[in-house]
């Protein structure tokens, strides 16, 4: 169930001017500050009035009401008199209907000919129809309202977040009063549900509008107020996983996703829409609210098409084709910070969920305190959104491990109150493998690098154990890890792929730089003229050149002021991977950015002051961390010769030259020409990032 538009687009609710209608103003009555004087005003929703002048006048009887309402909204078509009987009468007519309803449109007469600016007779019966004629500025608060939703929903997508939360704010408030609330049939059921969804719509417009402006306290409000009055509706639900992951609270995003899914699969016996799943599966990012490369879109940046990856694609279709045949499998992505990791896992996984899937989510966080906490995600994502109890299908014993692992059975207990590790793994083990029972299953897990020893130790088991399983489990991992824990974590992920990849039941996809066809595609597709500001030939050529086709320093050129330029993001990513990697590799950094190709050890060593066995460690810092990397013997025309260093990226190397200072700059510059005649081993093939290596 996709949900309904933002705006329902429910025509007889026009606020067009039509000849011989009455014209509703809701730019008067919505945007005028501070300003409530109309000439003339009928309100339907609540207490109904009309307001003309200064005076009030209520119509007194439900009979009353339900017709003027329905003359009213008829607009230039009038209605039948059967249709108006209807509506007074929504049972079964009256035998003197004709003559009441006669007595009844007089009345109705009554009421609205005094109007100002109006004919002289504004209800007449014309061609056996009765058609309400109101002239001069009269407002209808029912079409004032749902023409403001329409007029904010403009101003949302224009960026005016000001006018679109004035707007809906103002529609709501008018649309939550009741509409005919003493009145029932088909016609006012049907009116009511139209309001309600204009009513939603408007919140959700508003949630929206507070979230892009920062106000995530109202946010919140306005989206709960939006599921609350419509749980069917996808929109409203995907609005509050937003406005949670915005505040960095993904466990509530994730669990509102659960709470759709539980509704739909109960009341609906339905699955939620690819929109809904695509936003569950972007919760596998860092959170809008900081992070390193890889999460949502900053505000106001246009969402990143995805581009090229035919081949890693592939081999993730392939893993889980095998997987839905029953053939368990383990697809470890790995690459450095920025290539599009998390967006290639995003991708694989609305595949599944498009193929009839199950998809379950987790990622690793640096500094969680949940114990096994992507799996503890995953699983529990699974048990809220089950519409049966899904411990019915896990042994007695496996029971109680997971009531006090898992979130959805209540509140978990602390981590050394938990069973012991064969019990609890067992007890995982277990209901994953209902869940693979239920449908071919998809266990997607992002920041891999950052599980605990015991999160590596519990994957290992699950591998293990569900051989048979229509399981494929797809781990993202960084290769340019900073520290020593971070690196056994991948090998731990390594040991575990070893018997796998014998059986044909495990692939590693490593992921690199687009290549220029799809860097020329991704700047077509985002229609970017940023890379004009390139100061000499093919732009694009160049951004692909300086970023390796790392799709974040890509994209933050692109967005920027073009290719030779560093983007401050870009800036800040460096920075934070040369504070991982200690003094001696910073300075040894330092020189390589300043001094010209081609980078040897004994150069940048000798250069750098530091001994050899300082020097080495400084020099594999930096190649584990992704900054350097190594042009070896073989790979070169020269294999006798020495291996020669290059900046993996050569926008890396401006950011680490233009951090340092003047007098670092000309300290290092003349100590490289003092040392140029007696340790220099120059390749004038070899240019500084290798894009032009013989």
């Amino acid at each position: 169930m996709s949900g309904t538009p933002l705006v329902p687009p429910h025509r007889k609710l026009s606020t067009s001017r039509t000849p011989g209608m009455h014209r509703s103003t809701p730019r008067r009555h919505f945007q005028a500050s501070g300003a409530h004087y109309m000439e003339t005003e009928i309100e339907i929703l609540g207490p109904m009035a009309v307001r003309c002048a200064g005076t009030v006048q209520h119509l007194q009887s439900a009979q009353a009401r339900v017709a003027f309402a329905r003359l009213v909204l008829a607009g230039p078509e009038g209605v039948t008199r059967d249709e108006l009987a209807d509506v007074i009468w929504p049972g079964e007519l009256p035998p003197t209907w004709a003559s009441a309803l006669r007595t009844l449109v007089s009345r109705l007469r009554a009421v609205v000919e005094p109007l100002p600016g109006g004919p002289a007779e504004p209800l007449v019966n014309r061609g056996g129809r009765y058609v309400l004629e109101l002239g001069g500025e009269v407002v209808v608060d029912v079409l004032a309202a749902t023409g403001a939703v329409a007029t904010a929903h403009t101003a949302l997508d224009a960026g005016d977040m000001v006018t679109a939360a004035r707007l809906a704010t103002r529609a709501a408030d008018r649309l939550r009063f009741p509409f005919l609330s003493e009145h029932e049939g088909d016609w006012v059921c049907e009116q009511r549900e139209r309001l309600a969804d204009y009513l939603v719509a408007a919140l959700e417009i508003a949630g929206r509008a507070a979230l892009r402006a920062g106000d995530h306290g109202r946010a919140a409000r306005l989206a709960e107020e939006a599921t609350a009055r419509a749980p069917e509706r996808e929109s409203a639900h995907r609005c509050l996983m937003a406005v949670h992951e915005a505040m960095g609270n993904r466990g509530e995003a994730l669990r509102a996703y659960q709470r759709l899914r539980r509704y739909l699969a109960e009341e609906l016996g339905a699955d939620p829409s690819p929109e809904t799943e695509a936003a569950y599966l972007a919760l596998l990012g860092p959170s809008s609210a900081g992070g390193p490369p890889g999460g949502a879109p900053a505000s106001g940046h246009r969402p990143v098409p995805f581009v090229g990856r035919r081949r890693e694609m592939a081999t993730l279709a392939g893993a889980w084709s095998r997987a839905a045949a029953g053939r368990r499998q383990f697809v470890l992505v790995t690459g450095e910070s920025g290539i599009g990791r998390t967006r290639l896992l995003r991708e694989a996984g609305a595949a599944v969920a498009a193929e009839g899937g199950l998809v379950l989510v987790g990622r690793c966080d640096p500094a969680t305190t949940v114990p096994y906490q992507p799996l503890v995600e995953a699983l529990d994502s699974y048990v809220a959104a089950s519409p049966e109890d899904p411990l019915d299908a896990v042994s007695p014993a496996a029971r109680e491990p997971l009531r006090r692992l898992l979130p959805s059975f209540g509140v978990p207990c602390p981590p050394g109150e938990l069973p012991e590790r064969p019990i609890l793994f067992a007890a995982m083990t277990q209901l994953l493998l209902v869940a693979a029972a239920e449908r071919p299953c998809a266990v997607l897990i992002d920041d891999a690098h950052w599980a605990t020893p015991q999160t590596v130790e519990l994957l290992r088991h699950l591998l293990r154990a569900t051989a048979d399983a229509r399981l494929c489990v797809v781990l993202t991992a960084r290769s340019d890890l900073p520290t020593a824990a971070q690196r056994r974590v991948q090998v731990g992920l390594d040991e575990a792929m070893l018997p796998l990849e014998h059986a044909g039941e495990a692939s590693e996809v490593a992921l690199g730089g687009l290549d220029l066809a799809s860097t020329r595609a991704l700047v077509q597709k985002l229609g970017t003229a940023a890379v004009a500001g390139a100061a000499h030939g093919d732009p694009v050529r160049r951004a692909f050149a300086r970023s390796g086709g790392n799709p974040f320093m890509l994209l933050e050129m692109l967005r920027g002021t073009g290719p030779d330029v560093v983007p401050p993001a870009v800036a800040r990513l460096v920075a934070a991977k040369q504070a991982a990697i200690g003094r001696d590799a910073t300075r040894l950094l330092q020189v390589a950015a300043v001094a010209d190709p081609p980078l040897t050890f004994d150069s940048v060593a000798g250069v750098a002051d530091l001994d050899t066995l300082s020097a080495l460690d400084a020099l594999e810092a930096l190649l584990n961390i992704g900054l350097l990397t190594e042009v070896t013997a073989a790979g070169s025309r020269h294999p006798d010769r020495p291996a020669i260093y290059e900046f993996r990226h050569d926008i890396v190397r401006q950011a680490v030259n233009e951090k340092m200072s003047d007098a670092r700059r000309r300290h290092v510059a003349s100590r490289q020409r003092a040392a140029a005649g007696s340790r220099r081993d120059a390749d004038p093939r070899l240019s500084r990032t290798g894009a032009d290596r013989a």
